[in-house]
């Protein structure tokens, strides 16, 4: 396809994606938006009712002068994302949603309409930055630390990177919503902010879960809490409900408090331990994506979790499907399920999914 100044940006209604079209048009580029409908308890496959925030995003569209259209992607949304979310749970794990959508849906979803549209870039309001150092292409950490989300991106192909624009890399929150109001969308800056899963509306997955599991005529059956020496020490309500490093909501008021060191589905028993269990110096990391094998050579920095716990770490390539990462210092709380991304510095390596640590394997 010929190379235009033609974009295709991602528009969620909010006020990152509308400021990314301000600066993309202030740049001379042509903006098309798209908001991608996707499912939620709260529009599930029966409402024919457009959202709330795919009408906001078309209005603020139409007040910009640029082209937008919605797209309906309740289907492909829930058959990959919030199945996937479902057995996790069921297999004793912690799953990452928004880094699962990122990788197995929405940027291909945005690179294949981008293709349609012809447009020639994709662009979205993420808070990260991309760079080009000895023709090999990366995303960069944004300069706002409250905001920094390139742990969710580490999936993206070289073909859809090369594509990619990330308008708000450079600013800060403050630096987005100051220009929001400059220009006349203060409406944006009062409009409170979604966080969490967009999928769950309240930030409490019990509901949503059982109510997956009975669709699938499965039920959380009650189950042992166990000490390490497999001793029974209470009751668990279903192990699903339960993540590894979890302290509260346990039910229990031991001497010294418990917390979650492991997860068995196969007996329906939740492992607890004191905070120092959880210390491990290996994991092993499944489903990876690497954009260049030989920068793992050297030292890498490991997260695993968004914003928090970085160590230095050795990354070790198994085979095509597994990671060995080695920590200097031992890490706390390696959960299965949860993703694992790697950095240079500030560029992202890549990353995958966290299978276990060694010790629990």
């Amino acid at each position: 396809m010929e190379t235009t100044k033609r974009v295709l940006l991602g528009m969620s209604g909010g006020i990152d994606s509308t400021v990314s079209a301000m600066l993309l048009l202030d740049k001379g580029f042509e903006v098309v938006g798209v908001t991608l409908r996707l499912w939620s308890t709260t529009d599930g496959f029966n409402s024919t009712q457009e959202p709330v925030y795919a009408t906001e995003a078309k209005e603020l569209a139409a007040k910009l002068g640029i082209d937008h259209f919605v797209v309906d992607a309740r289907q492909d949304f829930y058959q990959k994302v919030i199945t996937y979310f479902r057995d996790e749970y069921l297999c004793g794990k912690t799953p990452n949603p928004c880094a699962k959508c990122n990788v197995v849906l929405k940027w291909e979803l945005l690179n294949r309409l981008a293709i349609e549209k012809q447009c020639s870039f994709i662009a979205t309001g993420h808070y990260v930055n991309k760079i080009v150092e000895d023709d090999r292409i990366y995303i960069t950490k944004g300069i706002d630390p409250d905001k920094e989300q390139s742990f969710f991106l580490w999936g993206l192909p070289l073909e859809i990177l090369t594509k990619a624009i990330f308008p708000l890399g450079q600013l800060t929150k403050k630096s987005v919503r100051e220009i929001a109001i400059d220009r006349g969308f203060k409406v944006l800056d009062d409009k409170k902010e979604s966080t969490g899963v967009c999928f769950i509306p309240q930030g409490n997955y019990h509901p949503l879960l059982i109510d997956l599991m009975q669709k699938e005529g499965k039920a959380a059956i009650p189950g042992d809490f166990v000490d390490l020496t497999g001793a029974k020490v209470g009751t668990h309500k279903g192990y699903p409900f339960y993540t590894v490093g979890q302290r509260r909501g346990l039910g229990l008021s031991p001497n010294e408090p418990w917390y979650v060191t492991k997860i068995d589905p196969r007996l329906n028993q939740v492992v607890l331990g004191k905070r120092s269990d959880l210390y491990q110096n290996q994991m092993l990391v499944e489903n990876y994506h690497l954009l260049y094998a030989d920068d793992f050579e050297q030292d890498v920095i490991t997260r695993i979790r968004y914003r928090k716990q970085s160590a230095s770490s050795k990354v070790t390539i198994i085979d095509k499907n597994r990671l060995l990462v080695t920590f200097m210092e031992p890490e706390w709380s390696i959960a299965p399920g949860q993703t694992a991304t790697f950095y240079l510095g500030d560029k992202l390596l890549g990353g995958g999914y966290i299978l276990g640590s060694t010790a629990a394997m």
